[in-house]
């Protein structure tokens, strides 16, 4: 009897978009891969639904006309509302969300009250990636190279400006790039170019997170390490973006919605010391922050004098046919049914293993 496996998609987050598309193409690669897929999607006003039309529809954002709306079953546990969902228990589920409160340890939560294997790492990790000032402090302490950075919240902005501009001056410079700390798919990022622009900025950015992370400008080339596992990980294919002169940089736009946004350089151009590095990095990384069943791991490239520094980990990382992720395991043989499969019984295995006495 086939493996059944939830797939949970959309969500109530400025990347709702995107897990569309993810979704889609997970969808498509675990039933080529032989499982009974179930999709449910999360409405932007929060409603969980089980959807029943065409994959198709999940991709062009029509999903919410064919759910099953009606649940009778009794709902009294996080494991009872997924089955009443479901229709029955599932074997797995494999989040395809992204940003704010589905790779952030939010939606790991629930999925771990459940009882039920999940793809992807657990909440701490989850967090403690998605949370960029927190993952900078853990960098930092693992002594994982990273550009220099300011951060600031929003009393700060308001009550000392002259302050931050002096610190962003001394520390990073110009031009600097502005993140929400908790944010992904650089929704709400914004290039910074002299010190007149900096305040304004500032609080356009604050309105997406409370804290806002400041980072030096670095000229380089952007290298992406893709990993799955847990005790022994291993790397895809590393491969490269190379943004298009249109954009600006690596923005949401140019990400997801700009057919000449940027393109994959798949493997990435590198020296075979570099390449060696940037590996042993990111699986330092990796098991630095707890991570569990796949992240990618992204990195700068000084195209000047080599200096390699850690950018950033997503814990949940695109799916969608432009996505790195999978075209760095397709690459190495792994095509996306494999892929999915494989993800798949990563969670179900480590779901097992982890298993702890619970009462005394």
């Amino acid at each position: 009897m086939a493996r059944s496996v939830m797939v949970i998609f959309g969500g109530v987050s400025t990347e709702y978009l995107v897990s569309l598309r993810s979704a889609y193409n997970i969808i498509g690669g675990l039933r080529a891969a032989g499982f009974k897929v179930i999709p449910v999607g999360i409405a932007p006003d929060g409603t969980w639904l089980r959807h029943l039309g065409p994959d198709e529809a999940i991709l062009e954002d029509r999903w919410q006309e064919q759910t099953l709306r009606d649940q009778a079953m009794p709902v009294r546990s996080p494991r009872d509302f997924i089955t009443a969902l479901c229709g029955c228990q599932p074997d797995c589920i494999f989040p395809a969300v992204h940003g704010i409160n589905c790779e952030d340890g939010a939606l790991q939560g629930l999925l771990t009250l459940s009882g039920i294997p999940y793809v992807g790492c657990k909440v701490l990790s989850s967090a403690a990636c998605m949370y960029k000032v927190h993952a900078r402090k853990l960098f930092r302490a693992a002594r994982l190279p990273q550009c220099p950075y300011v951060a600031v919240t929003r009393r700060d902005i308001a009550a000392r400006p002259q302050a931050i501009q002096a610190r962003v001056a001394k520390i990073c410079g110009y031009p600097c790039f502005l993140k929400p700390s908790n944010g992904g798919s650089s929704v709400g990022t914004c290039k910074v170019e002299r010190e007149a622009d900096l305040l304004m900025a500032l609080e356009q950015v604050s309105q997406y997170d409370p804290t806002v992370l400041i980072e030096a400008f670095v000229d380089a080339r952007e290298i992406e390490v893709s990993i799955i596992g847990r005790d022994r990980p291993r790397t895809g294919w590393i491969g490269e973006i190379d943004t298009s002169n249109s954009a600006a940089y690596y923005d949401y736009e140019a990400k997801y919605f700009r057919d000449d946004g940027a393109r994959i350089l798949m493997p990435a151009q590198l020296e075979e010391p570099v390449r060696r590095k940037i590996r042993r990095l990111a699986l330092k990384a990796y098991k630095t922050m707890g991570c569990t069943g796949l992240a990618r791991v992204d990195f700068f490239l000084d195209r000047q004098s080599g200096a390699v520094y850690l950018n950033e980990i997503n814990t949940l990382p695109g799916f969608t046919p432009i996505s790195i992720f999978p075209k760095a395991f397709a690459a190495a043989g792994m095509d996306m049914p494999k892929l999915v499969a494989r993800l798949c019984r990563l969670a179900m295995q480590e779901s097992e293993q982890s298993r702890r006495l619970e009462h005394v």
